[in-house]
């Protein structure tokens, strides 16, 4: 009698235990349904900053006449990708390029998310100041540099990271002497790198269920300050060039880099149509 008792109490746990387990499908099924997430992380076209050497950041210059048809250039390229979301930061230029990629590749009825973490790098009081000439060799001497030329062979791959904290600590210094609220004043690197990494990794998980293409508008340095966080070897840390793609595929929590950084495959694809 006992040991039928004891046989007994083995099977009401063995089916309970297999009950449990099939009882909750939907969590067993939901870690195998992400699907992979290709990312095309694109920098805006060309504004009127650019061409005026400036150090726009923030600041809301829009695309030249040549910006506005490289964002055709580059949508024209992209013309056969199918995207299933877009993404732009809330700049002017960023808006522009998503909005002229999206309707010259076929893609006009995906609509466009505005996301503030895609913004460039803000560099506080040095916005609008001529770049080369005057924010550079500043950084450079802050930093301890004794010239522009070392910074940025001793710096290397790093150079845009140290450039942002130059702004920074100049900044918070305040060495301009200007009345700017703490709220716009220059960001350190490492806020770049954690706002961008977040915004990318929330666009990625919300996508990765259905999977497939997504188009990312942002800007040169905060693209290559999220890119100095991944470990890929190609990355050098030089600077993108306006309408450059960089396809990122994202699984399992990663991103994994598809191709060359700061490609213009598209864009020059499309000029030549």
């Amino acid at each position: 009698m006992k040991h039928k008792l004891i046989k007994a109490l083995l099977l009401i746990s063995s089916l309970s235990t297999t009950f449990l387990i099939s009882s909750n499908p939907a969590e067993a099924k939901s870690k195998n349904t992400t699907k992979p997430v290709t990312i095309y992380l694109t920098r805006h076209g060309e504004t009127t900053a650019n061409v005026m050497h400036l150090a726009q950041g923030w600041s809301d210059f829009t695309l030249t006449d040549n910006g506005g048809k490289g964002a055709e250039y580059l949508g024209r390229g992209l013309k056969g990708t199918k995207f299933k979301a877009a993404y732009s930061g809330d700049l002017t230029r960023q808006e522009k390029t998503a909005e002229g990629a999206l309707k010259y590749s076929g893609n006009k009825k995906v609509k466009l998310q505005i996301d503030q973490r895609l913004r460039e790098c803000n560099y506080g009081s040095y916005e609008g100041r001529p770049d080369m000439a005057k924010n550079v060799p500043e950084i450079s001497a802050y930093l301890g540099y004794s010239s522009m030329e070392e910074f940025q062979t001793k710096a290397g791959k790093r150079f845009q990271n140290e450039m942002q904290d130059g702004y920074y600590g100049l900044d918070k210094e305040n060495k301009l002497n200007t009345t700017l609220p703490d709220a716009y004043r220059a960001e350190s690197s490492q806020t770049v790198e954690k706002r961008m990494t977040a915004a990318l990794k929330a666009i990625a998980k919300k996508q990765q269920k259905k999977g497939g293409n997504v188009l990312v508008v942002s800007s040169g340095m905060s693209i290559n300050l999220f890119l100095s966080t991944q470990d890929y070897p190609q990355y050098e840390g030089t600077g993108l060039a306006n309408d450059s793609v960089t396809k990122l595929t994202y699984r399992n929590g990663k991103f994994k880099l598809s191709g060359e950084i700061g490609s213009l495959e598209y864009y020059n694809a499309g000029k030549n149509k």
